[in-house]
């Protein structure tokens, strides 16, 4: 027997690649302005800071529609008090954008800049001792 044939040959199939349908997070159709008034407090206050830097206001961008949530909205419970996300629909496209605001109204672009501030948060509340205050009588 040559080798390559026979059982003996470790010569393994290609594999198939598996053609995947592109899986469409299905999010609740909701209006701005329901989507406003379901914030929370801290919510309305980063809300209103971003109104008030922004240029034209949200939801006011030609041939789109948006949204805005925190973290009260079950998708985005991973969110700190106070950051927003604003989910901004292409019409002609339905492509999805997300806009993430922190309370301070500094927009970010990416989930994984804002994961990424939440680590030096977390890091930076980890770093602080905490104060212990003993009163004697």
């Amino acid at each position: 027997m040559e080798m390559g044939e026979g059982s003996s040959s470790k010569v393994q199939p290609k594999r198939r690649t598996q053609i995947r349908k592109k899986q469409i997070r299905k999010t609740e159709v909701i209006s701005y302005e329901q989507s406003v008034v379901q914030l929370s407090s801290e919510g309305r206050k980063t809300y209103l800071i971003v109104e008030r830097k922004r240029k034209n206001p949200l939801n006011t961008i030609y041939g789109s529609y948006s949204a805005v949530f925190d973290n009260t909205y079950p998708q985005y419970k991973w969110l700190y008090n106070g950051w927003l996300v604003e989910e901004r629909r292409i019409m002609l496209s339905g492509r999805l954008y997300r806009y993430y605001y922190d309370p301070e109204g500094k927009e970010y672009k990416f989930r994984y800049e804002v994961e990424q501030v939440f680590a030096k948060i977390g890091n930076d509340l980890a770093k602080k001792k905490p104060v212990v205050i003993i009163l004697d009588d």
